[in-house]
């Protein structure tokens, strides 16, 4: 065994770095033993307040290292999914759109959706029980303000603001004001057009409307903004209103 430099030491074809006495990974390290991106290594660890990654122990020449068996215990429970869920187990159990899963979780603010345990490779995961709960909770604060809609037709269509009326079982004056006073989840326009008369008409995507009927609150149409989808620096999607 030949010493390379003050940290590191060449053991057949696997290359051990050393700090203070123990066994320690660089990112080539990680690189090298798990076949990961260094874009990704630099990520978790910029954004460990999220991550948990563990933090650094020093360093080997200019270069960040952290404890060998701290590290593989971090990433070991990282990569553990289970008992928790993803969107597509959702879809798969609750038989649920995935626009309704999103949707849900954009207004998580009024209905108290609960945050993923985890996030890898940008998929969240939720504990099961705990989401399992939340959603019957949910279903029974809503069902007094159900609503019966047409499912039929091509989820692509574009409907009037009177259509959609239809769609939702309810009458078109019941939901004239809602392109200017938008209730929680009320969809924007797919298409609009300014008429002669100086309106706008709008049209709405079909499986837009199901979507929100999907998503009415108990807490009834209250005027609110629109979600945007902005990246948070865990990697999560943060629907949030403007983000």
């Amino acid at each position: 065994m030949r010493r390379l430099d003050p940290f590191t030491r060449q053991m057949g074809k696997t290359t051990v770095t050393t700090h203070d006495g123990r066994e320690v990974y660089t990112r080539r390290d990680l690189m090298t033993k798990y076949g990961m991106a260094l874009s990704a290594l630099e990520e978790w660890y910029r954004n460990r307040r999220w991550t948990d990654h563990p933090e650094a122990a020093g360093t080997a020449g200019r270069e960040l290292v952290w404890d060998a068996a701290e590290w593989d215990h971090w990433y070991q429970e990282r990569q553990n999914t289970a008992g928790l869920v993803a969107r597509a187990d959702l879809e798969e159990r609750h038989g649920l759109a995935r626009s309704t899963l999103e949707r849900l979780w954009a207004l998580r603010e009024e209905n108290e959706h609960p945050a993923p345990v985890k996030t890898l490779d940008r998929v969240m995961y939720w504990d099961h029980d705990r989401w399992e709960a939340w959603y019957a909770d949910y279903k029974k604060r809503t069902q007094r303000r159900e609503i019966h809609v047409d499912r039929s037709g091509n989820p692509d269509d574009l409907l009037t603001l009177a259509e959609a009326a239809r769609v939702l079982g309810v009458t078109p004056v019941s939901i004239a004001h809602h392109p200017k006073r938008m209730p929680r989840g009320w969809p924007q326009p797919a298409e609009e057009e300014q008429l002669p008369s100086g309106r706008l008409r709008r049209w709405y995507r079909r499986a837009d409307i199901w979507t929100y009927a999907d998503t009415r609150t108990a807490a009834g149409p209250h005027r609110a903004k629109h979600p945007s989808r902005k990246p948070r620096p865990d990697g999560n999607v943060q629907d949030h209103a403007p983000s």
